[in-house]
Formats: structure tokens, C-alpha cells, sequence
């Protein structure tokens, strides 16, 4: 394999707890003192008080890119090195830090709840600030659904013991979870069992879905107390903060309006027929009448994955972007000549993907382990596209760098489909490599518009139900086979479903953020829209699509897709448009299976 690169970690410091990484983190901690000072003196904003308040949001802008320029640092470091015990140990460190800053916010969301209108507007136009509007106000929706600033500090203190250590529970018996598969003398480690739903034999499929499931009977009533607690500490501060509804404080991170959830969702739910009808081709390419919860993830066996050294897939990725968009292509170019680009295969770094970006020195890095598959070359578009959208923010202030996971998706998917579609639209390609890459793109639909709705109708029934009291473990099964049954329908046979998902899915147990599911949906949805005006507007839209993601961070979703798009969110007409590319995909899928069957 030709060589496969790691990247230059150098012009975030020069060594790693050297002088310039220490002067970087004292000057980190006098910045953040000297806020929490200014956050403590602040009052509601008026006339007298407008110099202190730009004082304050000038100062957190510096924070806010000096924090995240460590973050991704130490995120870089402990990615490449997962064993490191001194990486390890910065980022623990930096964890308490993040904790602090947080808490900085309680007195100046108190301030700012009783702040009027045109005092905020005052504040809003002062030129020091400019660009920064949808900041403040995001702060001011903030504040209207905040506690006194002793309640908000005691929650905050309160967590680390609470909610969130039971969230640290639930990542401690899942990352120790093994099960058994027959056959082998050594247990199977939990993090293996995506891979496994993945092989081509059905046999381990189906295995590995019910002894992974035993395990994760024997944990049950742990997890489900978790679950319990985390749930019941929401509801319990909402209340407390006047929050009506629990999924609110959802729509609020996500950038969304609650009519913009329901257009979604009323577009998905009219155009489910797409997707089953892939599920019902599907079990057939697998020689099955309805698929299995395992099966939903399988390769199909007609399709073909060919394998790739670096340079040959680098050249692919790059081939395809110069005839689709060049601009990209050249941004892709400088990433990889400035070593920003990690994808060595190599003992000690940890799985996954991703891409960082820091809003101080405005540089992107790119983390993966290429492996030579094509899944590989798509993962590697994928992570550019992500630092090609934070390419497009450099001359935008930190304060309007920040984007929802809503609109997060859409370069990344953007580029991917680029790649796919000059891989498609090439009669060089084989018939093989090209169905598995739209099987993958179907596949894509059956989890966007089916698997994360059954997430999202879960989460929602059994947080209905919470509020009255705690959900046994049966109960959680029963919500769970009810969503399926609404988001599958018959696509999924009866016998082999999957009960213990709320057990075994990760996202119902991230403290943070609730209902860490329907914004991919939306982010699924608005890229394949962007991808449909690229594909008939082509050069054209470069600049449409550019402004788009500049606007990111200064607006929510409606207001960034009116503002670039000109369109309405909260219309169902509007998501419709993205069915258009999953129904090309499914029939282009038909066309050349009924040719190879041929």
C-alpha cells in the first residue's frame, strides 16, 4: 500500500506541554477569571451598562477560541494515541476547565433575563459586535428558561454526582460488556458488534444480534435505572426552568422550530413507501421474505467493494471534486500538502472518524484509518468536506463559527456524494462497485427516514410516560417494539426484532443533548436537497451554496435556509424535494440489479 499519511500537529504547539502549550493554558485560565469577574458584575443591559456587556462578549470570544484551539488539540492527541496516559490526563484535566467555563453563564443569563428588548437591540448594534446578533440573542431564548443564578450553579455542581454520573455508569458497563459468539473461546467486546451485524453471512448477523442481546439482558435493570435517572433529572429541571416540553430544550440546540419538526416528519411519513420498498428488495437480494434488525446494515451480495492504495484513492477523491467542484478539490489539495490529514494504520489510535477545527488559528484536522476499502475513500471525503465548511468560516468571527448539528452535515455529505456520483456516472466502473455504492445510499434512506424516526417515536413515548413515574424494563421493550412497528411496518419480521435497543443504542444516554436523533434527519435531508439544486444548477450554485455555509452560526435553520436558499423549512413541500434523490437511487438500484440478473 502506498504510503498513507499522518498528520503535523506542529502549528498548535510546537511539543506537547511545552513552554508555549503552558503559556497557552495560563493565559487560557487568567481569561477565564478575569470573565467569571466581569459575568459576576454584569446587570440587565441599559444605557450605563452597554461598555461592560461588549467588555464581557469580547472577552468570551477570545476564550471561546482560545478553548477550542486546546480542545482540538488534546482531541487530535488522545485520537492518534489512545494510550497515552499523559494525553489522557491533559484531556481529563481540560474536561474540569470546560466545567468551569460553562458556570461562567449563570449570573450573565440571569442579567440578561430581565434585559428589554431595545436594550438588547442596543447591544446588538454596537459595532464591536458585528455579526455576532445571533449569539446574543440564542443567549436571551437562553436566559428565559433559566433558574436564579444559585439553582443554576447547584444543578451544575449537582450533575457531576448526578445526571452525569449516570451517564459515566452506562458508558462503564457498556465499554465492559463482552458476549459470546459460537464458535470462539474469546468474549466479544461490545464495540465489535456493529462490525458483526456487517458480515456478509447471515448466520453471525443473526448471532451476533441475540448474544449480544443476552448480554445486554443481565445489564438490563442497570441500564434501565440510568436511563431512569437521567430522564427524571430533565424533567425535573425543565420543570423547575418553566420549560414545557421536554423536547423544547432539543429544538433549541438543534437550531429549530417545533413547525419545522412537524414539516419534516410529515414529509418522511408520506414518502416511507420509498424506503420500505428498498427493505423489501433488500431481503430479497438476501434470499429472505422480510428482513431481520440485523440485516439492516448487511452488504448485499451482488455488490462489489474494490480496494484502493492512498494514492489511488486520493487521486479518485480528487478526480472526481475537480470535474464536480473545484474549489474544493484545490481546498482538499492544501489540506493534504500542510499534513493535516491523519489516516496511518497503526496500533494505539482509536476508532472512528472525524473532523476538528480550531477557531483560533482557524486550521481543520482530518482523523481516520484507511484501510483500503471504499467505504474508506467516502469516510476520507466525508472528514474534507467537514473542514471544507470550516474553510468557509475563517474570516467569520468565533462567535458566528458555531453551528447546530442540524446544518453540521451538510458539507460533509455534500462532498461524499460527489465522490459517489462521478464513480457512478463513470462507464469504467464495474456493475458491482456501483450497486454496493448505491445500496449504501438506500440503505442511508431505510436509516434516516425509518431507523432514526423509530429513535425519535421511542424517546418521545417514553418520556410521556417518565413523567409519571419510572419505566420498568418491560415497558422500555414494549415502547421499543412500537416504534419499530410504526417506522418498519412489515419490512422487519416479527420474530427478529430488536427489543433491547433503548439498552444497547449509545445516544439515549448522552447526558448533554436530548433526542440526539432527529437532527440527522433533518442534516440527511437538507444535504441531499443542497446535492439536488448542485446537480441541476452545477457551477453555478457554487456561490448559493458557499453563502450557505457561511451563514451557519449567525442564524437558526429557518432563518440560514431562507436567507441562502430563499426557501421554507417549515413546509413539507420542502423536504420533499430531497425524495427525489432517493427514489433516482432506488430506481437506478433496480435498473442495474435487473441487468445483472439478465
Amino acid at each position: 500500500m502506498s504510503h498513507t499519511p499522518r498528520w503535523d500537529l506542529g502549528s498548535y504547539f510546537p511539543t506537547f506541554d511545552g513552554p508555549e502549550y503552558r503559556a497557552h493554558l495560563a493565559t487560557l485560565q487568567a481569561d477565564l477569571d478575569r470573565l467569571n469577574t466581569l459575568a459576576e458584575a454584569l446587570a440587565p443591559v441599559s444605557q450605563g451598562t452597554l461598555d461592560a456587556w461588549v467588555e464581557f462578549l469580547l472577552l468570551d470570544e477570545a476564550v471561546l477560541a482560545d478553548y477550542s484551539h486546546m480542545a482540538s488539540y488534546l482531541g487530535c492527541l488522545t485520537a492518534a494515541d489512545s494510550l497515552n496516559e499523559a494525553y489522557k490526563q491533559a484531556q481529563a484535566g481540560f474536561a474540569r476547565f470546560g466545567a468551569a467555563y460553562k458556570k461562567v453563564f449563570a449570573p450573565v443569563l440571569d442579567a440578561l433575563r430581565t434585559t428589554p428588548d431595545d436594550m438588547l437591540q442596543a447591544l446588538i448594534a454596537r459595532p464591536e459586535l458585528d455579526g455576532a446578533a445571533h449569539f446574543i440573542r440564542q443567549l436571551k431564548e437562553e436566559a428565559g428558561r433559566t433558574m436564579a443564578p444559585e439553582l443554576e450553579r447547584l444543578a451544575a455542581d449537582l450533575a457531576v454526582d448526578g445526571i452525569s454520573a449516570w451517564g459515566r455508569l452506562y458508558n462503564e458497563v457498556s465499554g465492559r460488556l463482552t458476549f459470546r459468539m459460537p464458535g470462539q473461546d474469546a468474549p466479544v467486546p461490545m464495540a465489535q458488534k456493529r462490525s458483526l451485524l456487517e458480515d456478509p453471512d447471515p448466520q453471525i448477523r443473526k448471532q451476533a444480534l441475540e448474544q449480544s442481546n443476552q448480554a445486554w439482558e443481565e445489564v438490563a435493570h442497570v441500564v434501565a435505572a440510568s436511563l431512569n435517572a437521567i430522564a427524571g433529572t430533565r424533567l425535573t429541571l425543565n420543570r423547575r426552568r418553566g420549560i414545557e416540553s421536554i423536547i423544547d430544550v432539543a429544538l433549541f440546540d438543534a437550531g429549530m422550530e417545533q413547525r419545522d419538526l412537524d414539516a419534516m416528519w410529515q414529509a418522511v411519513e408520506e414518502h416511507l413507501h420509498l424506503p420500505w420498498d428498498w427493505m423489501r428488495r433488500k431481503a430479497r437480494c438476501l434470499g429472505r421474505e422480510q428482513l431481520g434488525f440485523q440485516d439492516l446494515l448487511a452488504p448485499i451480495p451482488q455488490a462489489e467493494s474494490r480496494m484502493y492504495e492512498w494514492d489511488d484513492a486520493v487521486g479518485t477523491m480528487l478526480g472526481a471534486f475537480d470535474r464536480g467542484y473545484p474549489a474544493l478539490a484545490g481546498f482538499c489539495r492544501q489540506m493534504l500538502a500542510a499534513q493535516r490529514v491523519e489516516a496511518e494504520k497503526r496500533p494505539g489510535k482509536r476508532p472512528g472518524a472525524f473532523c476538528t477545527t480550531s477557531l483560533r488559528s482557524r486550521e481543520s484536522r482530518v482523523f481516520m484509518t484507511f484501510g483500503g476499502r471504499h467505504g474508506d475513500v467516502q469516510t476520507l471525503a466525508h472528514e474534507l468536506g467537514h473542514a471544507f465548511h470550516g474553510h468557509t468560516l475563517a474570516q467569520t468571527r468565533p462567535l458566528a463559527s458555531m453551528y447546530p448539528m442540524t446544518l453540521a452535515e451538510t458539507a460533509s455529505t455534500f462532498a461524499e456524494r460527489l465522490l459517489q456520483d462521478a464513480i457512478l456516472a463513470d462507464p469504467a466502473a464495474p456493475a458491482g462497485q456501483k450497486l454496493g455504492i448505491l445500496a449504501s445510499r438506500c440503505d442511508d434512506a431505510a436509516i434516516f427516514l425509518c431507523d432514526i424516526r423509530m429513535r425519535y417515536l421511542f424517546e418521545k413515548a417514553f418520556y410521556d410516560e417518565r413523567a409519571a413515574g419510572e419505566v420498568p424494563v418491560s415497558r422500555l421493550a414494549d415502547l421499543m417494539l412500537a416504534a419499530q412497528n410504526q417506522a418498519f411496518a412489515d419490512t422487519l419480521a416479527p420474530a427478529e426484532r430488536d427489543p433491547l435497543f433503548w439498552a444497547s443504542k449509545l445516544h439515549f444516554y448522552i447526558t448533554g443533548v436530548s433526542f440526539y436523533n432527529f437532527p440527522y434527519t433533518f442534516g440527511y435531508l437538507l444535504s441531499l436537497i443542497l446535492c439536488e439544486r448542485g446537480r441541476a444548477k452545477g457551477a453555478a450554485f457554487y456561490a448559493e451554496y458557499e453563502a450557505f455555509l457561511r451563514d451557519t452560526g449567525s442564524g437558526k435553520a429557518a432563518a440560514v435556509v431562507r436567507r441562502t436558499l430563499g426557501d421554507d423549512i417549515g413546509q413539507p413541500a420542502f423536504w420533499a424535494e430531497a425524495m427525489t434523490a432517493i427514489a433516482r437511487d432506488l430506481e437506478e438500484m433496480r435498473r442495474l440489479l435487473a441487468a445483472m440478473e439478465a
